[in-house]
């Protein structure tokens, strides 16, 4: 009777297998994250902005509600500038993970609609 050769190769494709698997799964897991982040810091920014823009017409102070707007969407403005009634704002989210903090930041510009007749 011949002895078999193989002596256990299909284990070991299959852990290589299932390791590459794992790490398309990890890179798809972060890759969906900072879409998700990217996201975030672009809606934050654009409420924050409008609210900006829309306190700045009715008199108020307009860096002041993009603030509260954008704690109430999970991000936090960085940098805020009204130009008369046209707000321009950077917002930033954050996660944190246990491989460390991610951030992104994204900027919007608002103005009252009667600024582009």
């Amino acid at each position: 009777m011949n002895a078999p050769r193989e002596r256990g190769t299909g284990s070991t494709l299959a852990i290589s297998a299932g390791a590459v698997i794992v790490m398309v799964a990890g890179a798809c897991m972060v890759a969906v994250l900072l879409l998700s982040l990217h996201q975030r810091a672009g809606q934050g920014a654009d409420f924050a902005a409008l609210a900006a823009s829309k306190a700045s017409v009715d008199g108020q102070e307009g860096c002041a509600a993009a603030r509260r707007i954008a704690k109430a969407n999970g991000t936090r403005i960085t940098s805020c500038r009204m130009d008369a009634e046209v707000a321009t704002v950077t917002a930033r989210a954050e996660i944190k993970t246990p491989l460390g903090a991610w951030g992104i930041r994204q900027r919007a510009r608002a103005a009252p609609s009667y600024y582009f007749d």
